[in-house]
């Protein structure tokens, strides 16, 4: 009985490190990309903490990416960067955030859920206060106030879906591909279905199945003489109508470079 209890004791171990798998899934920050070398080492390390810290929170992947390239004040090649980046970094159908900081145009691009939290005014006081302290050279601060309010309006909950700064193009339908917090939170699910699975397996083969005997056990096999008998088909026939679906069809709205356009805003100019 101490044994069986012992083993029970295992199951439920098993169960709950699947269930601790599972919850531990965090989000993925892609930390900070400084092309420009706006900061230092010790800076980046410090941010990038902090980064991970609301990405955890939020359950959105975030990223951010500086360049000297000069896209532009017009924001129209800083947008195409931005939404790329994005991409290929989380894939296009993902709870994502990416700050482009580029000398010319600083832009924030948002999808999935993160939409469901900013509207023109709360982005605009983000874009506002993180602007300031780029044009004061405040370039640390300017990153402490982003993931401020990312932090602050998450806390504050949802708002109406507003046009204005919404996503275009084909519906949002999320990615199996992205590296963010769906696909961790599946493979966390896997892992911890593979650690139940072994759990069970521990215990099973801690013991002797013992099979019901049936009335074959009792039968002397050198007196009875067993047949089998089978059906052989020869031939098998097979009729495929193709179906014309006139329904279907091209088309939809993208970027002229591909994909979904993503929601977001930013703000132009040299400093």
């Amino acid at each position: 009985m101490n044994r069986l209890k012992k083993y029970v004791v295992g199951f439920a171990l098993a169960a709950l490190s699947a269930l601790s798998l599972s919850v531990s899934a965090s989000a993925y920050s892609a930390g900070i990309d400084d092309r420009a070398g706006l900061y230092t080492q010790s800076q980046i390390a410090e941010l990038e903490k902090r980064q991970q810290e609301v990405a955890d929170l939020t359950g959105w992947n975030i990223a951010v990416v500086t360049t000297n390239i000069g896209l532009g004040t017009d924001g129209s090649r800083a947008i195409d960067y931005a939404e790329d980046y994005y991409d290929s970094t989380f894939g296009s159908d993902s709870s994502s955030i990416v700050y482009l900081i580029d000398i010319d145009y600083r832009h924030i691009s948002m999808d999935g859920d993160v939409l469901n939290y900013f509207n023109t005014s709360r982005l605009d006081t983000m874009l506002d206060s993180c602007e300031r302290r780029y044009m004061d050279y405040d370039d640390v601060g300017n990153l402490e106030k982003f993931y401020y309010y990312i932090e602050y309006y998450y806390n504050k909950g949802t708002v109406a879906v507003d046009p204005n700064i919404d996503a275009k193009g084909s519906d949002f339908m999320p990615s199996s591909s992205s590296y963010g917090f769906r696909f961790s939170f599946a493979a966390a699910i896997i892992a911890g279905g593979v650690a139940a699975a072994i759990g069970i397996g521990i215990v099973l083969s801690r013991y002797k199945l013992h099979h019901t005997p049936t009335a074959n056990c009792y039968l002397n096999s050198n007196s009875i003489n067993m047949y089998r008998e089978t059906d052989r088909f020869v031939r098998e026939y097979t009729t495929r109508t193709r179906i014309n679906d006139s329904s279907s069809g091209g088309g939809g709205h993208s970027r002229s470079h591909g994909g979904r356009s993503h929601g977001g805003g930013g703000r132009g100019g040299r400093r």
